[in-house]
């Protein structure tokens, strides 16, 4: 069992005090033998820190430091760490027993395979089910990362040489960092996906999809990212690498983009969440002026008296969300 490779499981806490002892638990509790785990406190203000350090266990590294986000941290965790696979887990989500074993069986037997993912858990309900994500095997891997991305994140391993080859993680694109290394990793690789629920992902308050400001600024940056590898599928040098921050004034303004997150925000406003819903749906319109967005901003402004949105707002887009959605998809 002493040759399997080292697996390095890399995660960042701020602030997740209450989840450290459980999420950290279940990397601590993999059957895969040959694991070491690295985590960063990225400048937590409350017990997260003290809450690291109640594990004793020779497998686990604890740095901490100034809170300088994640993306920093993640680089920072990988970069300290020795295995030359690396697993991701999301501060506060749950790693399965076997996920890492069963992953990591996956690059051992295969080696055209660099990025692995697997079905998720996610906290988030649909009626009175729970959503699992269960992502297409078997496409093209670049082809279908230009158009959707295939992880949550949390739960990919991806090869060590793999990641120091493409550069790592790039701070620049914060929100959607992911999306852009699984495209620069996509040109020399292929993905696989594990058929069962090997992770469990929980969305904190203060995250991303709780913020419709970072919600937009998510989608930006990720559909940034998918332009920056279509201009290098041109032969044409990255925009980051040749602009630095100054890069984002030349992206083109897709009309899809707007269409995204104009059906976004309408998603949110028939569940009734106005306060998320409605500000990305104004942004969308700010983005571009299409029909389909014309309409959504139109029926969602809807919502400032009750009974006319109640009466023919909601129902309208409750009736086409799903319609114009899988044009988009």
């Amino acid at each position: 069992m002493t040759d399997l490779p080292r697996v390095s499981v890399v995660s960042a806490f701020y602030n997740r005090g209450s989840r450290v002892r459980e999420s950290v638990g279940t990397i601590l509790a993999q059957t895969y033998p040959n694991l070491e785990a690295v985590i960063v406190d990225d400048g937590s203000t409350d017990d997260t820190l003290a809450q690291l350090k109640t594990f004793d266990d020779p497998r686990l590294k604890i740095i901490t430091r100034d809170n300088r986000g994640f993306v920093a941290s993640i680089n920072e965790a990988i970069r300290a760490s020795s295995g030359a696979i690396v697993a991701i887990h999301g501060s506060g989500d749950l790693s399965f027993p076997d996920r890492v074993a069963r992953q990591a069986q996956v690059l051992i037997d295969d080696p055209t395979m660099g990025v692995v993912g697997c079905w998720v858990e996610d906290d988030e309900t649909v009626g009175d089910g729970t959503l699992v994500f269960r992502p297409p095997a078997g496409l093209p891997f670049h082809a279908a990362l230009l158009g959707r991305n295939l992880f949550t994140h949390g739960e990919t391993m991806f090869r060590r040489a793999l990641y120091d080859r493409v550069g790592g993680y790039r701070e620049f694109f914060r929100y959607a960092q992911d999306r852009d290394l699984w495209l620069r990793m996509s040109r020399h690789t292929g993905y696989a996906i594990v058929p069962d629920i090997l992770y469990r992902r929980f969305k904190p308050a203060g995250g991303v999809s709780a913020d419709p400001q970072k919600l937009v600024l998510q989608a930006y940056l990720s559909d940034f990212a998918v332009q920056c590898a279509l201009a290098v599928d041109r032969g044409e040098d990255d925009p980051i690498d040749r602009h630095g921050y100054l890069a984002p004034f030349l992206r083109q303004r897709p009309e899809v983009l707007a269409r995204k997150l104009a059906w976004y925000g309408a998603r949110l406003m028939v569940k009734g969440d106005f306060a998320r819903g409605w500000p990305v749906i104004e942004q969308a319109r700010r983005e571009a002026g299409s029909w389909q967005v014309r309409m959504i901003h139109a029926l969602a402004a809807l919502h400032t008296s009750p009974v006319i949105w109640d009466r023919i707002g909601r129902p309208i887009l409750a009736q086409r969300l799903a319609y114009f959605r899988q044009s988009d998809d």
